[in-house]
């Protein structure tokens, strides 16, 4: 499966992927209902490190290893899962510029596990749980950085 998700941010580029690099704000833009913990030391956005996250997914906690990627300060780069809930997960944040603002971009390949019961499972709850999870993301972000 394949999701984009966009969002026009009134910031520059650059205040985008600060914010973004930030540890504090993986914690932000994850609701709260994630309750995500930070276990690695090594939390900077560069690439080949790896982010160990602990997160609650339906009311179970989950270690997410996270391999970061093609990174590229300050329009994006892409974490790989290497250990999560999904068979397979690659997540890429482009930040690009848009006149005197940023289009936040976030591009999504996952493949649901167990086979047809997860895609059972997809239609159920998954994709919409996906769906709510870059919403919240991107309002956070708007509102973090956007004056007013």
């Amino acid at each position: 499966m394949r999701r984009v998700f966009e969002t026009r941010i009134a910031a520059p580029v650059e205040k985008v992927w600060a914010f973004h690099e930030s540890v504090e704000a993986l914690k932000a833009l994850t609701p709260p209902d994630r309750n995500v913990t930070v276990m690695s030391e090594d939390t900077a956005v560069r690439e080949g490190a790896l982010h160990v996250l602990r997160v609650v997914m339906f009311g179970v906690p989950i270690v997410w290893k996270a391999r970061i990627t093609d990174v590229q300060p300050p329009f994006g780069f892409t974490d790989t899962a290497e250990k999560s809930p999904f068979a397979a997960w690659r997540h890429r944040h482009d930040f690009l510029p848009d006149g005197d603002g940023t289009l936040l971009r976030d591009t999504v390949e996952y493949r649901a596990p167990f086979g047809p019961l997860g895609a059972l499972a997809h239609r159920l709850f998954i994709d919409r749980d996906i769906e709510r999870m870059f919403a919240y993301r991107h309002r956070v972000t708007k509102e973090a950085l956007e004056p007013g």
